[in-house]
């Protein structure tokens, strides 16, 4: 056997292993709980920290802004299933007129 075959095992060997080292994160306890519920809200709160700060910058600075408020209702999986299907519809049958010498 080759040197490359015994690299490449090796790698194969190591993939999904930080996967399997990681404990799932059950809270047992109330006081569980609410730690967890309380270190979401302690990151959410960073993020709306960070992105006003973001905000405030950019207006500053004459600067377009990034984070603009959105009215428009967000994609849903279903919409965005029938959207990648359409386009992959099109390309697909472009490249079977395209091998049948059709444009």
């Amino acid at each position: 056997m080759s040197k490359y075959f015994n690299i490449g095992k090796k790698i194969a060997s190591g993939v999904g292993q930080a996967i399997n080292k990681v404990k799932t994160k059950v809270n047992k306890t109330k006081l569980d709980k609410a730690n967890s519920t309380l270190a979401i809200a302690k990151q959410k709160l960073k993020a709306g920290k960070a992105k006003l700060g973001q905000t405030v910058f950019e207006i500053q600075n004459n600067k377009p802004i990034t984070f603009k408020k959105s009215s428009k209702k967000s994609e849903s999986n279903k919409e965005a299933y029938k959207r990648i299907q359409k386009d992959n519809t099109k390309v697909i049958k472009g490249m079977l007129d395209k091998a049948a010498g059709k444009k």
